[in-house]
């Protein structure tokens, strides 16, 4: 990505599954500020924070007194049956937070980024470009669209990701779906994975290189797509991975998503390779990628 000088940079939601990995990456070259709702992690080098989106206040005192140069949000809840049961925990969360914290930086020019979801699209073409519109049919995907549409109207100075299911290791705190998958196969436990939901699965290794990219080199206000370059169905995805990893592909079952019907939320990511000059990666790669960062 190049040479960038030293940012501060506060990343909300900091033992989330991105977070966690994103505040690993980022300490290495800038100073970090992790902030917590709860389950504070330590993290070494880095500055540790809690923080309470009921207190407005206190939360733009605290980016006035510390100035980031840029505000990561990464909280967010992803679950759709917690969405649903639960939609105004998940409003809070995945709308109202992110309110709270550009609201507070916009008047310090800080940069805000925003990271939504491949689900803000209604699934029935695939492929989507960030010119696409967008109509999410989830409570999960209508909260993140909101968080998007907040952060346009409340900062001048943001990037939003929408990226598609992003592959890697997961926090203590918040094991992904990928940390189930990989799990149950470890114990030999079947998992039923749907072979109607199609998406362009995304490393989490190219998903930090976009955001680090945007928190140190990006200029404009712009909203991007980002996903791998293979196009596959969870089901289809549990195969190669169990291929890969060396596991019972048997004990991958086909299923149904909660969609009725065949859906293919694959991203066009075209913009943003451009911009971070890389290979996106087709899924075996990332996959390898993915199995020697276990073995470590």
């Amino acid at each position: 990505m190049g040479a960038s000088t030293v940012k501060t940079i506060m990343v909300i939601g900091a033992n989330s599954y991105i977070g966690s990995n994103l505040v690993l990456r980022l300490r290495q070259r800038h100073k970090v500020i992790a902030l917590f709702h709860r389950h504070l992690m330590k993290f070494p080098g880095v500055t540790h924070g809690m923080y309470d989106l009921g207190e407005k206040d206190t939360i733009k005192r605290m980016i006035k007194l510390l100035l980031p140069d840029v505000i990561i949000y990464c909280a967010g809840i992803n679950d759709f049956v917690f969405c649903a049961q639960h939609a105004q925990v998940a409003e809070a969360v995945n709308s109202f937070g992110p309110v709270v914290f550009s609201g507070a930086a916009d008047p310090t020019k800080t940069r805000f980024i925003y990271l939504s979801t491949a689900y803000v699209y209604d699934g029935k073409k695939g492929n989507f470009s960030e010119t696409d519109i967008v109509f999410p049919e989830t409570t999960f995907a209508k909260g993140k669209l909101a968080g998007e549409n907040y952060v346009r109207s409340k900062s001048t100075n943001f990037t939003i990701f929408r990226f598609s299911p992003v592959y890697g290791l997961g926090s203590i705190y918040h094991q992904n779906r990928f940390d189930q998958i990989r799990i149950n196969l470890e114990r030999g436990e079947r998992i039923e994975l749907p072979q109607n939901e199609v998406h362009s699965f995304l490393s989490l290794d190219i998903a930090l290189n976009a955001i680090e990219w945007a928190a140190t080199h990006e200029s404009r206000s712009y909203t991007y797509n980002l996903g791998g370059l293979t196009k596959v169905s969870w089901y289809e995805f549990g195969l190669i991975f169990a291929d890969i990893f060396g596991f019972d592909k048997s004990l991958i079952v086909p299923g149904q998503a909660q969609f009725e019907n065949d859906v293919d939320f694959s991203l066009n990511g075209t913009e943003l390779i451009k911009q971070l000059q890389v290979d996106a990666l087709v899924l075996e790669k990332g996959l390898d990628l993915f199995k020697k960062q276990l073995v470590r």
